[in-house]
């Protein structure tokens, strides 16, 4: 994945802060959609983290962390393991030029694709993870991760009843992988669609305070 290390916005002070946060977008969207919401959820937070939130590169003509499932000859959908694999290194290569206080927390997250790229982020990053926060996602080549360890039980998921980008039936399916891991998830669910409700930032708010 071509990832232009640059291009992306920060929130909160980073020598001040106690917890760095890396927040994806999700598909076809860009990193300034979520500056608001990161704004005011660092606000809640009394200014103590420090958020970074990267744009994705564009793929076939959409901003994408990773190629999207395709399908096959026989109609089966196909997700691109080798892909999405790149598109960790090239995360990894970013979190590396960031430069972060390796003594302070550091959480990972996302919404939609966002998310996903978080959850394989938590199974195959080189650097150390403290917990992730997936709001509306998916994991994505869960089969592929089979044998991988989790780098934190810390995990905030989100879903909606209603969702109908990535449905529920995929969120209980992630949620059946998650739990063959850890027993420690938050969950938040509601019958709210595609989006981050007041109940899913409190839910996440009171998360990252735990934490």
């Amino acid at each position: 994945m071509n990832l232009n290390n640059d291009d992306f916005i920060t929130i909160g002070n980073k020598k001040s802060s106690k917890v760095s946060i890396l927040w994806f977008h999700g598909y076809g969207s860009n990193n300034w959609s979520f500056e608001p919401t990161m704004k005011l959820i660092n606000m809640r937070l009394n200014e103590v983290a420090y958020i970074i939130i990267p744009n994705a590169p564009i793929i076939d003509g959409k901003s994408s962390w990773y190629p999207l499932p395709a399908r096959n000859n026989n109609g089966d959908l196909v997700e691109d393991y080798d892909g999405l694999s790149k598109s960790i290194e090239a995360i990894d290569n970013l979190i590396e030029s960031l430069s972060l206080d390796q003594n302070k927390k550091f959480i990972v997250g996302g919404f939609s694709q966002g998310a996903a790229l978080s959850l394989s982020l938590l199974f195959k990053s080189r650097h150390g993870i403290d917990g992730c926060a997936a709001l509306s996602g998916y994991m994505p080549s869960a089969n592929e991760f089979k044998e991988f360890p989790l780098k934190s039980n810390n995990i905030f998921i989100a879903h909606g009843y209603q969702d109908k980008a990535i449905s529920y039936g995929d969120f209980k399916k992630t949620l059946a992988f998650l739990e063959t891991k850890t027993d420690a998830l938050t969950k938040h669910t509601g019958d709210f669609g595609h989006t981050i409700t007041y109940e899913v930032s409190e839910g996440f708010i009171q998360w990252l305070q735990k934490i």
